[in-house]
């Protein structure tokens, strides 16, 4: 029997990156868009190119806690159990600061990254224990320890989930259950291909490690994570950015300027 994981918001960019390196590994797979058939196409397409894996693409909005036990009830009677889980869906709640943030923009950043997170590993849980024990590899981010203007609910979201890791790590080691981070930064994403080459340089030139990071390469720190080299690593975070968190940055005082 194949092991399986579960990663939400696996549809594109590092997401998907990481439902095919489990894939790759010979994991059967669960992949949650907030849109179904997103989630569904993506399946069909990934069955044709690794035959050996199945695959369930699932409908849920991490926000909604009735969306995710469904998609772990559709999940357990898919695959009867759960080795692995990547909370990797968010709510990025650019652009929104001290002084623009509405009550809604916060609950939804919030109910999208903390509270989402925290329910899909509490319904893995169970699951795991079938399996004989697991891994939840939460994504965070560089925001969660450095901060910029416009991502203050996005980077308390980030904060509160590697809090929850930690007490997740504590709570759930008797029943062979790991739980760490990634504080990813720097990624490539679609978002990046609208930039011109000189803007690409220019971000560039910000990474000690000269460049950003490939959604692969993401993918591989959590593998290594939820694989058997790292038995005994539990409660961390795993920072993969290119060397930018450890940078004294310019600070911008003019940044309202520019709003």
């Amino acid at each position: 029997m194949n092991k399986a994981v579960f990663v939400t918001g696996g549809v594109r960019n590092t997401g998907l990156s990481i439902v095919r390196r489990f894939a790759a590994e010979g994991y059967d797979v669960a992949l949650s868009s907030r849109k179904g058939e997103d989630a569904e196409q993506t399946a069909r397409a990934l069955r044709e190119e690794f035959p050996a894996s199945r695959f369930l693409g699932l409908a849920m909005d991490p926000a909604r806690v009735e969306d995710i036990r469904a998609a772990f009830l559709k999940i357990d009677a898919a695959f009867h159990r759960l080795d692995a889980f990547v909370s990797n869906a968010a709510h990025l709640g650019v652009d929104y600061n001290t002084f623009n943030m509405t009550e809604d923009m916060w609950d939804a950043v919030m109910d999208a990254n903390a509270k989402g997170t925290f329910f899909c590993c509490q319904a893995a849980v169970p699951l795991m224990q079938k399996a004989g024990g697991g891994s939840i590899v939460a994504i965070s981010s560089v925001h969660s320890k450095q901060s910029i203007t416009g991502r203050v609910a996005y980077s308390a979201s980030k904060a509160a989930i590697n809090a929850m890791i930690r007490c997740m790590a504590v709570e759930l080691g008797p029943l062979d259950i790991r739980a760490n981070a990634v504080l990813a930064g720097a990624i490539w994403t679609e978002r990046w291909a609208g930039q011109t080459e000189e803007e690409t340089a220019r971000r560039r030139k910000k990474y000690p490690a000269g460049r950003e990071s490939k959604p692969d390469e993401i993918a591989s720190a959590v593998y290594f994570l939820c694989s058997d080299q790292a038995r005994t690593i539990t409660g961390t975070e795993l920072t993969v950015d290119s060397g930018i968190s450890v940078c004294l940055l310019p600070y911008n005082k003019e940044w309202m300027k520019h709003e």
